[in-house]
């Protein structure tokens, strides 16, 4: 014999059923939301995000201030609907179209256009702005409805509050950075290029270049590489670098002699900072043509590419600074046959994971073996695109080539 069940039983069931609901829904916006990092990522994620997780038929975050392009019908209700809920900080639901023509009667037509039956404006927490959702249909939004709905746009609102604090740290390091890259020289008698790329997980590292011309067609060269690839870096690197450039300015000292003088005050001026830098001189030989003085901070050779493909490391390398006060320095000499290229980078162009830096440099120098490869900006332009993407360090590059034939 069948007994009918009584529906209060069945209550305990739904209700647990719409909380399972509920739950699985929430966890997968909470999901999605904390993979974005930007505002653009955040925008870009919750229209599908609502649309999918409330079968509405148009979704997106409003913020005040930012208006859409081209501005059309569906920006006059988004500004007109939104607008309520910002300033009054409180969420409007409309169930049906008579709902949205009592409030906003001007919208007949547009609202027409577009198609929508029904619409909720939620104000995002602590933002200027608002969450809107529409759907074709009539709605009804129950207790639960809105609880998830103002979850959702509380959601929404820390997603956006993280992402423009990661935005605003950002902009902060990419104008730190920026205001530290050498602008190159315009000089007459030498093809420069330089090239800088900070790691992926950063924004801004240690590594620096500088081209500095000197009396009687002497040019200055620099790169240097300090320990670290974060903003702490960047500003160690930026004191190592400014006093370097005062030295190259005032004084007619060897290269040796000025990295004697970098380190000397790098000890003097508190802790000191660990950093690897080649200073280097191009001009003219006693004996006519060009030659290449330089000193080695515990850093990656110079490399001289001759026109015929001939790439040639330069030995001689010293203590890198900060390690010890005092540490002896050296200036070594080359001579640069015309046309060939001066190559200087850090060692981001050359370590790779699961490779010893011997081989690493050795297929550098197979890359560099290219007979009349262009100009300097073509050189580095062709070893930045054979980098991978997902790198951990920075790179620096700095290309001179030296006047005469190809």
């Amino acid at each position: 014999m069948m007994t009918e069940r009584n529906p209060a039983l069945l209550e305990p069931t739904v209700q647990s059923d719409a909380a399972l609901r509920r739950s699985r829904l929430l966890l997968h916006a909470s999901e999605a939301l904390a993979a974005t990092s930007t505002t653009s990522d955040v925008l870009a994620t919750v229209p599908a995000l609502l649309r999918d997780a409330l079968s509405a038929t148009h979704a997106a975050v409003v913020l005040a201030g930012i208006t859409p392009s081209p501005r059309g019908p569906g920006v006059a209700v988004s500004d007109a609907l939104t607008g309520t809920a910002i300033r009054d900080r409180h969420s409007q639901y409309y169930e049906s179209p008579m709902d949205l023509m009592i409030v906003h009667p001007g919208l007949a037509e547009a609202l027409d256009d577009l198609g929508w039956q029904a619409a909720v404006c939620a104000p995002l927490p602590d933002q200027a702005g608002a969450v809107l959702i529409a759907w074709d249909e009539p709605q009804t939004f129950y207790v639960f409805d809105r609880a998830v709905i103002a979850t959702l746009a509380l959601y929404i609102g820390q997603a956006l509050d993280r992402a423009v604090k990661h935005d605003a740290r950002a902009a902060i390091t990419d104008t730190l950075q920026q205001a530290m890259l050498s602008q190159l020289p315009d000089v007459d008698d030498y093809d420069l290029a330089a090239y800088y790329r900070a790691a992926t997980a950063q924004r801004v590292g240690g590594d620096w270049y500088d081209v500095i011309p000197g009396p009687n067609d002497r040019l200055a060269l620099v790169i240097g590489d300090v320990v670290g690839h974060d903003t702490a870096a960047a500003a160690k690197m930026g004191q190592l670098r400014n006093m370097l450039r005062a030295y190259l300015v005032d004084r007619r000292e060897p290269p040796s002699a000025l990295l004697r003088r970098l380190d000397a005050a790098n000890h003097a001026l508190g802790e000191p900072t660990m950093a690897t830098a080649v200073v280097a001189f191009i001009d003219r030989a006693p004996n006519g043509g060009y030659r290449l003085r330089w000193s080695n901070a515990g850093h990656p050779p110079p490399v001289i590419i001759q026109p015929d493909g001939e790439v040639r490391p330069l030995t001689g390398n010293d203590m890198l600074l900060g390690a010890r006060r005092g540490s002896p320095r050296h200036t070594y000499t080359a001579p640069l046959p015309a046309g060939s290229t001066v190559l200087l980078h850090t060692d981001g162009l050359v370590e790779k994971r699961g490779q010893t830096i011997d081989d690493s440099f050795d297929r550098l120098y197979r890359r560099l073996r290219v007979r009349n490869f262009g100009m300097p900006r073509d050189l580095l332009t062709r070893l930045a695109g054979e980098m991978p993407a997902d790198r951990d360090d920075d790179i620096a590059m700095l290309a001179v080539r030296i006047p005469g034939r190809l």
